[in-house]
């Protein structure tokens, strides 16, 4: 088993990545529970796509929620 997953910034997590034009959203939790939570979050301020993580995944400006 690996260690937590870590981004180019150096930070661990699980990372919410827009399809449309790369925005993103974080949290510092892991595991499929950080997922269900990070997509919650992101759906309730406008998100749209997939509720899976390998998406599409859409942000509020590419959804013209914003």
């Amino acid at each position: 088993m690996t260690g937590m997953p870590t981004t180019d910034d150096g930070l661990t997590g699980t990372i919410l990545v827009c399809d449309g034009c790369g925005r993103s959203r974080r949290t510092s939790a892991t595991g499929r529970i950080a997922w269900d939570l990070l997509w919650l979050q992101a759906d309730q301020a406008g998100w749209s796509g997939s509720d899976r993580p390998l998406g599409p995944h859409y942000c509020t400006v590419c959804m013209g929620n914003d």
